[in-house]
């Protein structure tokens, strides 16, 4: 039996919510680990996270919470 077109309609839009939620936890995922990682960096006598970056001013969490930021809050 064929679908009428506000069935077809609902179905493609389940799909597109479905694939949209996905990405979102992917996302929070993806922030959750920055976060847990950021909890397990060296902290100063104040409490306060110390980001460190090699010679050449480089930090790569630095660069991956921006890429994240740039990604997903746009």
């Amino acid at each position: 039996m064929p679908l009428d077109p506000a069935q077809r309609h609902q179905i493609e839009q389940y799909g597109l919510t479905s694939a949209w939620e996905a990405e979102r936890r992917a996302a929070c995922d993806e922030a959750v680990a920055l976060l847990r990682e950021i909890n397990n960096l060296e902290r100063d006598d104040d409490g306060g996270v110390i980001i460190g970056a090699d010679a050449d001013g480089h930090n790569d969490l630095s660069s991956r919470i921006a890429t994240f930021l740039a990604e997903h809050y746009q």
